[in-house]
């Protein structure tokens, strides 16, 4: 076993041994959250939990559902596929819908912002229906879809059997995995302004028209919120994601099975607060003065540049970033050839007795080895050079 090969798996038992590190961060005064069944406080960049209680209990969601859809829709955007301006046709099954809908009837034409307004303010279940079936030609085919992003965002307590959240005793999810999409839907800025409307409607100015009512109270309440969804169905109770914005730090709160509309609100807000009170974004900066070259045994140069690489943010409480020290394992030789980005050493992060990130050091060049050929040539160079 190589020497960083045995410093790396120092530094991995450290990480893993000290509390806070990528988990549930410290901090004084966390929410009791009496009434929700479970619950997640997560940072929309990073994804490290700042506060967690049966985070991994697989429970109805209702229509916090939706926020898959809506991700599904938007990374549908993203690729050109998809556009507000688009045209989707109303089918039965879309037609059937019942709970919150905006009325749609089978055969009805409707814009794809709209349907996607309609979703994101009032949860309009028939307008979900029929934006997964213009996206992917059937609710079942965009079931299918929802499942395999899901897999893809390593939501492993999820499972989707219908796009509006509908209680089924196979449809569930955890306030992990859906702080992890809520997350994800949040690195797209096609619904914002949808997310933060009050009152809306569609077909506006005809006999159809339909008024549209965001049932996140929060919007009006919470300085810096965001999003996100609702959802309320009798298995459920009621859910809220809620994310917001503040100095930089975007936060993902999540409460499940609340006993109340209030419950969920309140519980919601006290989970924000204690991010936003608590905790800070703190920039890791390495000393770029400890990027020294590393020598270079049997190589075409003698020495090999290094430089950082995997220096991320991180969430701290506040005041710990004042504490934070840096720690660097390098390997002075190495032999050739040299690879460009090959690991060459650690800087290790820590503030009071806790690791709070690492990053690797690593080469910044290729450094050939110097074969017969080479080492000839010169050889012969610096004899007619003298």
């Amino acid at each position: 076993m190589t020497y960083l090969k045995r410093i790396f798996i120092i530094l991995l038992c450290i990480i893993t041994a000290v509390p806070g590190f990528c988990g549930v961060a410290n901090a004084e005064e966390a929410p009791t959250l009496s009434s929700a069944k479970a619950a997640i406080l997560t940072e929309k960049e990073t994804g490290q939990v700042l506060f967690e209680k049966n985070a991994d209990e697989k429970l109805a969601i209702a229509s916090v559902t939706k926020i898959m859809v809506l991700l599904i829709a938007a990374e549908e955007m993203d690729k050109g596929t998809l556009s507000f301006t688009d045209t989707a046709v109303c089918s039965e099954h879309a037609g059937s819908m019942d709970g919150s809908v905006i009325w749609l009837e089978a055969g009805e034409e409707m814009a794809v912002s709209d349907l996607v307004k309609s979703i994101v303010i009032a949860s309009a279940n028939d307008a979900c229906v029929m934006l997964a079936e213009h996206i992917a030609g059937s609710e079942s085919a965009f079931v299918e879809r929802m499942n395999k992003r899901a897999a893809e965002l390593n939501m492993t307590g999820t499972n989707f059997v219908n796009c509006v959240g509908y209680d089924d005793p196979n449809h569930y999810s955890t306030a992990r995995d859906i702080a992890k999409m809520a997350g994800e839907l949040r690195k797209y800025t096609y619904y914002d302004e949808f997310l933060l409307t009050r009152l809306d409607s569609v077909r506006t100015g005809t006999k159809t028209e339909t008024q549209l009512l965001n049932t996140n109270k929060l919007i009006n309440s919470y300085n810096g919120i965001t999003g996100l969804k609702t959802g309320t169905t009798d298995n459920a109770g009621y859910c809220l994601c809620a994310t917001a914005k503040k100095g930089g730090m975007e936060l993902v709160g999540v409460v499940l099975g609340c006993d109340s509309d209030e419950s969920r609100f309140s519980e919601a807000e006290s989970l924000l607060d204690y991010g936003f009170s608590g905790f800070e974004r703190v920039i890791l900066r390495p000393d770029v003065s400890e990027l020294i070259e590393a020598e270079v045994d049997g190589g075409v140069k003698k020495t090999v540049d290094t430089r950082f690489s995997g220096v991320c943010d991180v969430i701290l409480p506040k005041g710990a970033s004042s504490l934070i020290e840096y720690h660097y394992s390098r390997t002075e030789a190495v032999a050739a050839p040299v690879k460009q980005g090959q690991l060459l050493g650690f800087v290790t992060m820590v503030s009071g007795d806790k690791v709070v990130g690492t990053a690797r050091i690593i080469a910044a060049e290729e450094v050939e080895a110097l074969d017969f050929g080479r080492s000839m040539k010169e050889l012969l160079e610096k004899l007619f050079t003298f």
